[in-house]
């Protein structure tokens, strides 16, 4: 400005410095609204079209078998890292071998947790929500035992007769990870009892305690 000495914007450009900028960073940076716009706009288009590769990628990857046989393996190796962990705090008391575990994993807490370990390798996220969640989030189901295989997911219905309970969506009240094997090919894992840990079990069948 002629009159004050100061720095003043062109109707329709915006004005910024960066004294960090050598010469020809400078003469090289958008100098306009419409020229930034279109940067923006260039990168956004780069990152879109990234994706859709990354995609693609995937989307090839789970119709391969062999490549779905990889991460069932990896998830049952995940979950298997995991033996030994306790179920809760709140079932053991201070001073006891589980109470002051580094962590903890309820059912849908195990499955949870080996998933996120395994995000970038299957390509999708998990939410915190618990197993009637997770059993909605699933698209096949089997109508019989004999039909898993190991990775796959038992979920379990039933009804709280406990007073006060609340009730789980769907009646899905527990969660286990299908292994196979054991004295009738029924043998699971997972974190069944509250002062248990996560373990092995010979059978998805078991008398409910609540």
């Amino acid at each position: 400005d002629a009159v004050t000495g100061k720095l003043k914007p062109i109707k329709g450009e915006s004005l910024s410095m960066n004294f960090d900028m050598g010469p020809e960073q400078a003469a090289a940076a958008p100098s306009s609204l419409q020229d930034r716009f279109s940067q923006f706009r260039s990168q956004k288009l780069k990152a879109a079209k990234n994706r859709a590769v990354v995609s693609k990628q995937e989307g090839e990857m789970r119709r391969d078998p062999a490549a779905m046989e990889v991460l069932r393996q990896r998830f049952l190796e995940g979950c298997q890292s995991y033996y030994g962990v306790p179920y809760a705090k709140r079932y053991h008391e201070a001073g006891t071998e589980h109470y002051s575990a580094p962590l903890y994993l309820d059912c849908c807490g195990l499955v949870r947790q080996v998933l996120r370990d395994l995000k970038d390798e299957f390509g999708f996220g998990v939410g915190p929500w618990n197993q009637a969640y997770q059993f909605d989030s699933l698209p096949i189901r089997y109508e019989t035992w004999d039909e898993m295989k190991p990775g796959d997911l038992v979920f379990a219905e039933g009804t709280y007769v406990k007073p006060g309970t609340k009730p789980q969506k769907g009646d899905i009240v527990h969660v286990e990870v299908f292994l196979g094997g054991g004295p009738e090919g029924k043998r699971v894992c997972g974190a069944r009892w509250g002062k248990g840990v996560v373990q092995e079990f010979d059978s998805y069948e078991f008398p409910a305690k609540s």
